[in-house]
């Protein structure tokens, strides 16, 4: 176990990269784990680290995935079920109570946010490793016979059903316990970023993994001055020092500083701000280069907020700056949301709004199923675009994928008989047929040796 912290200065993600590295060389596989909401993003940033941009020893996933790739080739007798099965479990045993078997909740059986909070229970007594059981608790007794009573209808038909009743984390800790996965887990190490506090269910997973002698490398942010503060009630960094000396404690682990000692207006400006907070005193002011490093405005309304971003992101693009390099945080992502993209599409300034996604979102796992939608259609024109929108698939630019796709629709091109043919119809010389074919060949030629290799035993 190995715990390093740096301040804010420090690419930490490229620390941590370093850190994966070396354990590749030493032998391991690494799985390289990030919070939900920054597992895309951060995937990004480890590969633009890496030499050669790419890693077959280095899988940037989460705790939850990770598990997956363990249990992968488990025969499961159950049934996964989804959140909206879940819920329809959930609407079925409260239809068949009577509402005066619910002294509270009696009212709200059908209620579509009150079985939607029940949906959200579920998971949040699996995160936290406990069952409806523990419910007992519950200081008020209507309310905790209301909650046992269909929680307990719910197990029974988890049950009768067979559908999964424990998540893929809480699997895999029951294989790893039980020593099914000794000879998988002998050669893997884990690099944790990102975090600043685990669920009981991760925390489970990283002290039995430690135990069993998995290499494990935890990063956090916080500076030397709040680690050795004794005093962090408010400190900027207090959630990432108590993390961390909780960590500490729990496997007698002494953390490692490894800050880089950047010196400018963005480091001088973070020691004065957490000074504000831990009313301590700054040995040195900020200089006038410093107070020019940060602009404050004060608006009135939400839009003309915005406006101001919208104005100050073209104006650095005429200065020279690209849109890659440019991000804005935003408080609550859902109440900027929608004016936002109005803003930003008056201002033709496009923009990715980061967030937790579902692993089906991710360009790998479109590649997989657009390849076998292809081959199981027969070259159906959505499933085309699909697969060159990924942009993992060919070269082809992105003006190259819209002529392409805007000739496919116009031309109706569905079914590999139309793809392997050369492209004949247009419309008063509208399109290059030329420069079409020669996509269609860029596309379609790599696909015909894929698609006809034969299944391996």
């Amino acid at each position: 176990m190995k715990l390093l912290y740096t301040d804010v200065r420090t690419p930490l993600t490229q620390v941590l990269t370093q850190e994966a590295v070396g354990l590749v060389e030493d032998g391991k596989r690494v799985f390289y784990i990030a919070p939900n909401s920054l597992s895309f993003e951060k995937e990004a940033k480890v590969l633009s680290y890496l030499e050669g941009q790419a890693s077959f020893a280095i899988t940037v996933t989460r705790f939850a995935q990770m598990a997956r790739y363990f249990i992968l080739n488990q025969v499961f007798e159950e049934q996964p079920l989804d959140d909206i099965g879940l819920g329809m479990l959930f609407f079925k045993a409260l239809s068949q109570m009577k509402e005066q078997d619910l002294k509270v909740y009696g009212a709200l059986r059908k209620d579509p946010q009150f079985i939607q909070q029940l949906v959200q229970l579920y998971h949040e007594l699996q995160t936290a490793q406990m069952d409806f059981t523990d419910l007992e608790m519950l200081e008020e007794a209507e309310k905790r016979e209301d909650l046992l009573a269909i929680f307990e209808a719910v197990s029974e038909m988890l049950v009768q059903h067979r559908y999964e009743s424990q998540s893929k984390i809480a699997f895999f800790l029951n294989q790893v316990e039980a020593g099914h996965l000794e000879e998988q887990l002998k050669d893997v190490a884990i690099v944790v970023d990102g975090f600043t506090r685990f669920s009981a269910e991760e925390e489970a997973l990283i002290s039995l993994l430690h135990r069993k002698g998995v290499e494990i490398v935890i990063g956090v942010y916080a500076s030397e001055k709040a680690y050795r503060a004794t005093f962090r009630e408010g400190n900027l960094y207090q959630a990432s020092v108590d993390f961390l000396l909780q960590l500490a404690k729990t496997f007698e682990v002494q953390p490692q500083y490894c800050g880089q000692a950047i010196e400018d207006s963005f480091s001088r400006i973070t020691r004065m701000l957490e000074a504000r907070y831990d009313f301590s005193q700054v040995e040195n002011e900020l200089k006038e280069d410093d107070r020019t490093a940060v602009q404050l405005w004060q608006t009135n309304t939400q839009k003309e907020e915005l406006e101001f971003v919208a104005k100050s992101i073209r104006q650095r693009l005429h200065d020279g700056a690209r849109y890659r390099d440019i991000r804005v945080l935003l408080g609550d992502v859902e109440a900027y949301q929608l004016q936002l993209k109005t803003i930003f599409d008056q201002y033709q300034i496009p923009f990715y709004l980061g967030r937790s996604e579902a692993m089906v979102h991710h360009p790998l796992i479109q590649v997989i199923e657009s390849l076998g939608r292809i081959k199981q259609f027969n070259y159906q024109t959505e499933d085309v675009i699909n697969l060159l929108k990924t942009g993992l698939y060919s070269d082809l630019t992105q003006e190259e994928v819209d002529a392409f796709e805007q000739y496919l629709r116009f031309a109706e091109v569905k079914g590999a008989t139309k793809f392997h043919k050369p492209f004949t119809s247009n419309r008063q010389g509208k399109f290059n047929l030329e420069e079409l074919n020669t996509l269609r060949e860029r596309v379609v030629e790599p696909l015909v040796p894929f698609f006809s290799q034969r299944k391996q035993r």
